[in-house]
């Protein structure tokens, strides 16, 4: 790494000639910051301070900043050489990292001397280079509160984004900020607005007035947008979970009528924000997906990630699609990072893509290196091989030796979505399934009932019976039995059917007989007479109705008590021997064989 150089430190023989040697160092220094500003354009952010040049700017500037007169520079100096070291987009350097903390500490005491333009300035150069510096955007952030009402629109946007970025939030900063933007709305650029807006998303700040004020800019400005600020503002409100109809359909236009111009990570944001907010448009998921497909090389891990995620979480995962983007990545496989191989994942889980030269490498990517992975990622990537009913025998095992090793840390739900996958797959590992019962039961309260049920079915297919935690499923169920679909019902009561505790499942019994009392009377009611079954849309009306009641059949408890309401008897065991002795009898000779 570069040392801090030691300059020479000009001398001062007495008070007179301090604004000369004050004066020469500001001129210098506005012609190192202007230089800077050329190379960092010039280079479009490449130059590196390796680069003779400006090594030579930045030697200067050190040591001006630490001669004898430096406590006499002016703020609005060093504000403009912190946008200027911004600029350069030069990032883990000492020499850089040893200016910006001089220079904070410099600011720090004289911030009221700073200018609008100044304070954003130098705000937006320490977020530039990621350098937090809280104590001075404290005093920045102060005088940014005050001087509010006299910064323009760039400047406002540029505060809020170099605040956001830096993870800085501060009450009063927000609202002021926010105020300031109502007042000049109308004067916002895209760029501004779309920095704004990131801003918001950033700090998590749901401003309903201002959001919806930049909405409505966006879409009296459509025409002025760039494809990435476009992409960035979708991203933005639907991180903040804010549907705003008209915004979505002008983003939508554009990304129509201009998809050619969007990069891949633009088309990322923009099908993760529709998924994000629910918005079905397929005429932007067909145009997203045609040029994905068309320029799938070299496609980054974060986008194919989120691509797949979003297309599979709005319904519309084309197999065209999600084939290209499995090739792209199972060739990329360890380039990507535990988030984004979980995101994959799920994304061909949830849309029943089985494609298994994928899901191969993913599997043994994740036995690997487990350690890696969180205990959620962990969770939800056993969950996507079991919903797919892949077993991957290296990942499986991996699993059980993670889990063991870490059940302290996992949630019920992690727990739950591996045993789930054990059994989709018939992977039996006994010792593991009982030791993690207790902490399923534990905190049973975090499953859902779905997750219920899959959890009572995984433990009986695996033949692995713990009385702890069918108690606790069974006690859960009863609290949430309001939430509980007639489907997931069914498959929770013939889950706990075998070895349970005779009062809690009667209880779900009893939930279930009343719920089957409802399709029995249905059918009663609407096929009253032989005559009924004859009309031409019987067929149709009785298919759509079974359907909104969320099952095909009642299961194995919910039959027989579903028949019961009916008045229709159970088959004796004699009924059913003659059936099988009758359909054996019907069963066509076979043909002789062959003369030889």
């Amino acid at each position: 790494e570069p040392q801090a150089p030691q300059a020479p430190l000009p001398q001062v023989a007495d008070a007179s000639g301090l604004d000369e040697v004050v004066n020469a160092q500001c001129a210098d220094l506005l012609r190192a910051s202007k230089a800077l500003m050329k190379i960092s354009k010039a280079a479009a952010g490449r130059s590196g301070p390796s680069e003779t040049r400006v090594q030579d700017l930045l030697a200067g500037i050190f040591g001006h900043l630490n001669s004898e007169t430096a406590g006499h520079i002016p703020p609005r100096c060093l504000a403009d050489i912190a946008f200027s070291l911004g600029k350069l987009q030069v990032y883990d350097d000492r020499l850089i990292y040893e200016l910006l903390r001089r220079i904070a500490d410099m600011v720090k005491f004289k911030a009221e001397q700073l200018r609008p333009h100044d304070l954003a300035g130098i705000a937006w150069g320490y977020a530039s280079l990621a350098v937090r510096s809280e104590e001075l955007m404290s005093v920045v952030a102060a005088e940014v509160v005050n001087k509010i009402s006299d910064f323009d629109q760039r400047q406002l946007s540029n505060t809020a984004w170099a605040f956001a970025k830096c993870g800085l939030w501060n009450q009063q900063l927000v609202d002021a900020i926010a105020g300031g933007c109502m007042n000049k709305m109308d004067t916002f650029t895209a760029q501004s607005l779309s920095h704004m807006a990131w801003a918001m998303a950033q700090w998590g700040t749901r401003k309903n007035d201002l959001m919806a004020a930049i909405a409505e800019e966006v879409v009296r400005k459509e025409a002025d947008f760039m494809p990435s600020p476009l992409a960035m503002t979708a991203w933005s409100f639907a991180n903040l979970n804010m549907h705003n109809a008209a915004l979505m359909r002008t983003i939508s236009n554009q990304v129509v009528g201009r998809a050619s111009e969007f990069k891949a990570q633009d088309l990322a944001h923009l099908v993760w924000a529709f998924a994000n907010l629910r918005v079905q448009d397929q005429a932007l998921f067909d145009k997203v997906a045609e040029q994905v497909q068309s320029n799938i090389r070299g496609t980054l891990p974060a986008e194919l990630a989120n691509i797949a995620w979003a297309f599979a979480k709005s319904g519309v995962a084309k197999p065209e699609l999600m084939g290209a983007i499995a090739g792209e990545a199972a060739a990329h496989i360890r380039d990507f990072k535990p988030t984004e191989v979980s995101m994959l994942t799920w994304a061909f889980a949830a849309a029943g893509i089985r494609n298994e030269p994928l899901m191969t490498v993913i599997g043994g990517q994740v036995a690997k290196k487990t350690e890696r992975y969180s205990v959620g990622q962990i969770g939800n990537i056993a969950w996507a091989f079991g919903a797919l009913s892949l077993r991957h025998s290296e990942l499986l095992q991996a699993l059980s030796r993670d889990v063991h090793k870490r059940m302290d840390t996992f949630k019920a739900q992690g727990l739950s979505n591996v045993v789930w996958a054990f059994a989709m797959v018939n992977f039996r590992d006994e010792d593991l399934v009982l030791r993690v019962a207790p902490g399923i039961a534990r905190d049973v309260g975090e499953l859902r009932p779905l997750a219920l049920a899959r959890c009572a079915w995984a433990y009986r297919v695996l033949g692995v019976h713990s009385s702890e935690l069918m108690s606790a499923i069974a006690t859960e169920a009863i609290k949430k039995l309001d939430e509980i679909p007639l489907k997931t019902l069914v498959k929770l009561v013939d889950a706990t059917y075998v070895g349970f505790l005779p009062e809690q499942h009667k209880t779900l019994q009893d939930a279930l007989a009343e719920r089957a009392k409802k399709i029995s009377d249905y059918v009663q009611t609407t096929f009253s007479s032989p005559d009924r079954l004859r009309q031409p849309d019987a067929a149709a009306a009785y298919r759509d109705e079974l359907l909104s009641f969320g099952l095909v059949d009642c299961g194995i408890v919910g039959t027989p008590i579903l028949l019961s309401h009916m008045n229709i008897d159970l088959p004796t065991a004699g009924f059913m021997k003659d059936c099988f002795q009758k359909a054996w009898l019907a069963k066509p000779a076979p043909a002789p064989a062959p003369a030889p």
